[in-house]
């Protein structure tokens, strides 16, 4: 496949995988979002500080980052976004470790399928949007590219016979040793 065939895969790639991880942040934020104040509740349960802020920025995250994720804006600081308030809401509301039974296996599924959602993040993060995001747009990075230049084939050049050295004229002090 030519480098040009390659660059669309891993920019669609890019492009569905950015979609797909979007989607996970979707069902969670749309539930906080309709009952923040039980989510806060839900958090000052499991006795974290600042609940209500700590929300109100979770809820913030979980809104605007799935965008930021499908159109590629910012994908750092999204991403770094999504990473901690998906650790917040992971370690404090999936504790499996400390149920038993059915709730634990639930709660162990979660978490692990949350462990999942950071690994994405935590690539998306390293690997950035690709070609097919806003970001490249600004940049300008999906203007198309001009075409090569055609260069004509090489031929063996004969090498070019070099001027024997000129004769220079004695300098004054060589006619003076010379008497």
């Amino acid at each position: 496949m030519s480098e040009r065939g390659n660059a669309g895969v891993t920019n669609g790639a890019l492009l569905a995988g950015r979609i797909l991880l979007a989607g996970c942040f979707v069902p969670t934020a749309y539930a906080h979002m309709s009952n923040i104040s039980g989510f806060a509740v839900s958090m000052r349960a499991q006795g974290l500080p600042y609940a209500d802020a700590l929300a109100a920025l979770i809820v913030l995250a979980e809104a605007f980052g799935p965008l930021a994720l499908v159109v590629g804006f910012a994908p750092r600081i999204s991403a770094a976004a999504l990473v901690a308030a998906t650790m917040t809401t992971t370690g404090a509301l999936h504790r499996f470790w400390e149920f038993a039974g059915a709730a634990r296996q639930m709660e162990q599924t979660i978490f692990i399928s949350q462990l999942g959602i950071l690994a994405a993040l935590l690539f998306y993060f390293t690997a950035g949007p690709g070609a097919w995001s806003w970001q490249a747009w600004w940049r300008g990075a999906v203007a198309k590219p001009k075409p090569a230049a055609r260069k004509k084939p090489s031929r063996p050049r004969t090498p070019r016979p070099r001027p024997a050295p000129a004769k220079s004229e004695p300098a004054e002090e060589d006619w003076a040793d010379a008497a």
